[in-house]
């Protein structure tokens, strides 16, 4: 299947260890997975792929989880995909801080998987409703403007 046809995530963590465990999980789930282990290469990716979702893990060296979300939100092409962050650093600011930063959702590792899923199902299935409510926006502005 082509990218269009499953829910593309982009899995970004310097660990490969758990950035091949979780993408064949979520591949085996159903969903098509992308990876990356610097911030640079996930960027890149970005660009060259229509990717729904970033899992994104906050502590990496270079450029952190913080910095990524802070770059990949403030470009307008990429700013509607759901950034969903995971660390294993399980504490309240780190969360606080991943929320600030415009993410919308903290999963702490060791991942649940059940946990995961359910975050990943919960973000994908708000854009696609955000997705419908600006299209009905359009529509119903359409005729306003060609009558203006």
């Amino acid at each position: 299947m082509s990218d269009n046809d499953q829910n593309v995530i982009l899995l970004v963590d310097d660990e490969e260890d758990h950035l091949i465990i979780t993408s064949r999980f979520l591949e085996s789930q159903g969903f098509v997975c992308h990876r990356a282990d610097r911030g640079w290469e996930a960027l890149r990716i970005l660009d060259e792929h229509k990717i729904d979702l970033v899992l994104l893990d906050l502590h990496m060296p270079g450029m952190d989880g913080y910095c990524l979300a802070e770059n990949i939100l403030g470009r307008e092409s990429l700013k509607s995909i759901p950034i969903i962050a995971f660390s294993c650093y399980d504490l309240t600011r780190f969360k606080q801080r991943a929320m600030r930063a415009g993410m919308a959702d903290f999963v702490p590792k060791p991942v649940d998987r059940v946990r995961l899923l359910s975050a990943i199902n919960d973000q994908l299935h708000l854009r696609r409703r955000l997705n419908q409510m600006s299209a009905v926006e359009t529509e119903l502005h359409e005729p306003i403007q060609k009558a203006v």
